[in-house]
């Protein structure tokens, strides 16, 4: 007979999201999503809506990966994309449902979003996210979007740095990502760089990465 602690499909589902994609940093969003919310309402990326504008096929499906409290995601939506938004933090995600209830949502997270489909979305956006990951989980994660992608489906990903030695911010992880070792890994898995920049933030001297994949 066993005595020992039993887990729900929910728990276990949950661990996994906490171990792939740094339990801090989850805990963290999850703290800080209303001041969160507020400080992004005045936050607007307009650098990544003119790529978005660029590279994206309008009114296709579109991917939100860490849409955090919506605000891109209803961008999207309101310029004709049919968007599918996905963030690890539940309290984000209550953030967006009070904020633009019209955008449809999935608890999820990354390398693995079993919840979704491969070769589901023409367009992925994700911002701010891939440096929350441990890097150890890069190459799962390029893999993952590219099964996500469908053929000539384009990934639209925005990352930066942290002048922080520990690399936490309010908790929360910003991993150092080597752009060209991404090309890399993007490129085992079929998908080819169409542009890429570096902008600085310089209020905060941050150094922002903005990247466009294409699958081949």
């Amino acid at each position: 007979m066993h005595t020992g602690s039993t887990f729900t499909c929910i728990d276990l589902k949950r661990f996994r999201l906490y171990l792939l994609m740094d339990k801090k940093t989850i805990t963290a969003y999850d703290q800080q999503a209303k001041s969160i919310a507020k400080l992004h309402a005045n936050l607007i990326p307009q650098r990544l809506y003119q790529l978005i504008e660029q590279f994206f096929v309008r009114g296709a499906s579109t991917l939100d990966m860490g849409c955090g409290i919506g605000r891109d995601s209803f961008y999207l939506q309101q310029q004709g994309f049919q968007v599918l938004s996905v963030d690890a933090s539940k309290n984000m995600l209550e953030q967006m449902k009070q904020l633009y209830p019209s955008v449809t949502f999935v608890h999820d997270a990354l390398p693995d979003l079993t919840s979704l489909e491969n070769a589901s979305f023409q367009n992925i956006f994700c911002s701010a996210v891939l440096m929350h990951l441990p890097l150890s989980t890069m190459e799962s994660t390029c893999k993952r979007f590219a099964q996500l992608l469908k053929p000539h489906g384009c990934l639209i990903i925005s990352f930066r740095d942290t002048q922080e030695k520990n690399k936490r911010e309010q908790g929360k992880l910003y991993e150092t990502i080597n752009a060209l070792q991404l090309c890399h890994l993007f490129s085992l898995f079929n998908c080819s760089l169409l542009f890429s920049e570096i902008k600085v933030e310089k209020n905060r001297n941050l150094y922002w990465q903005n990247m466009v994949f294409s699958k081949r």
